[in-house]
């Protein structure tokens, strides 16, 4: 005999037991760049998501004056009252995930046990298929309407005249000459194979659309790929004078950059922080580097590759309290012998300083290397 009385008991147990491991256990051994977010997620609860953005230096400063700012107009300084921050708002997204059992499944939970079995099983699955939903819409180059904001949206940039892009309701434009008209410090430094091109002609040329292995293979090279990690840390770092303290590539790049530093003997190549989280990674002048395939999953093409140089300083996950990884009550599906009971996650991923952080992209990268 089942020892689950109703579905309102059910739906109270998944919830009390269930839902709470679900949301420790997220991420935590899937995505190292996700896991690092719901690390240091952080809750909202109003219509939108409003971060801080620093964007402009603030009061004046002034070496030798001794009667302080008050009298700098003498010097040539005039005290002006600058604003030092505004805001980017964002606005949330829901996700939500179907935990689905049947009717004949309620009968056989005879026993705890069973019920473990039976419902650890199926909460597992669920955590799965949020993860892959929420890792592949991560890396997509374009955003999905209803989706949180995906890599794509959050780091692009304004290349070309007369553009404008905006983030966090916050809009980079260009003039018909390419040069920026508005908010130039909210622009995130996109590399692509015009930033590489070398005395070769190889690289750059008309025709070529990628950097490709022996290019990235070749010491000789812009587009040796240590040379492409050491120019997308020195864009990510430009304006906050910090280092990225993650980058995320694919397998294909990792194990390319594997071999790169084997040769040259770089000692321990073994990231601490990645190995104390349970995943594999390398560590890199002291950042952490990573693969995660979903990049790969994004592309469009096998010319399509990417590398992000993130500093997660300044990108966070909001998750709303009250729906954070969060069961329904459980219903009866009128057509079928089917119990739903759906989990809520109400939030967004948000930048708060869009130039802490690079994009490499048009690279070789396989989709069938793994």
């Amino acid at each position: 005999m089942s020892i689950v009385t109703s579905s309102s008991s059910l739906s109270a147990l998944i919830q009390q037991y269930y839902m709470p491991v679900l949301y420790d256990n997220i991420f935590k051994k899937s995505h190292p760049l996700l896991a690092l977010m719901k690390q240091k997620a952080q809750t909202f609860n109003g219509r939108q998501i409003v971060v801080p953005v620093e964007y402009q230096a603030g009061g004046q400063t002034v070496f030798g004056d001794r009667h302080g700012i008050a009298n700098a107009s003498s010097n040539g300084y005039v005290p002006t009252n600058v604003e030092i921050a505004q805001t980017a708002t964002y606005n949330p997204e829901m996700l939500t995930g179907h935990f689905l059992l049947t009717k004949e499944e309620t009968l056989l939970m005879n026993s705890p046990q069973a019920i473990k079995n039976i419902v650890g099983a199926k909460v597992q699955n669920l955590q799965k298929q949020l993860e892959k939903t929420v890792a592949e819409n991560l890396f997509k180059t374009s955003q999905v309407s209803g989706a949180f904001d995906c890599l794509g949206k959050l780091l692009n940039n304004v290349s070309g005249t007369s553009q404008s892009v905006a983030v966090g309701g916050i809009t980079v434009t260009t003039d018909g000459n390419g040069a920026f008209t508005a908010n130039e410090f909210w622009q995130t430094p996109v590399l692509g194979i015009a930033d590489f091109a070398d005395d070769s002609g190889d690289v750059g040329s008309t025709g070529v659309d990628h950097i490709a292995e022996d290019d990235m293979q070749d010491p000789g090279k812009d587009t040796y790929i240590l040379r492409i990690l050491a120019r997308g840390i020195a864009k990510a770092k430009a304006q906050t004078g910090e280092n990225p303290d993650l980058i995320v590539m694919s397998q294909y790049h990792y194990d390319l950059l594997e071999s790169e530093l084997g040769e040259f003997k770089r000692g321990n190549l073994e990231s601490d922080r990645m190995a104390k989280m349970g995943f594999v990674g390398m560590s890199y002048r002291g950042i952490d580097i990573v693969a995660d395939q979903d990049i790969v999953t994004a592309q469009g093409s096998d010319t399509d590759g990417r590398i992000y140089f993130i500093n997660t300083d300044y990108l966070y996950m909001f998750f709303n309290s009250g729906a954070k990884f969060t069961a329904s009550d459980m219903v009866e599906d009128p057509q079928s012998n089917t119990f739903v009971q759906k989990v809520h996650t109400f939030g967004n991923m948000v930048v708060s300083n869009r130039k802490a952080h690079c994009v490499v992209k048009e690279l070789y990268s396989p989709r069938t290397y793994a």
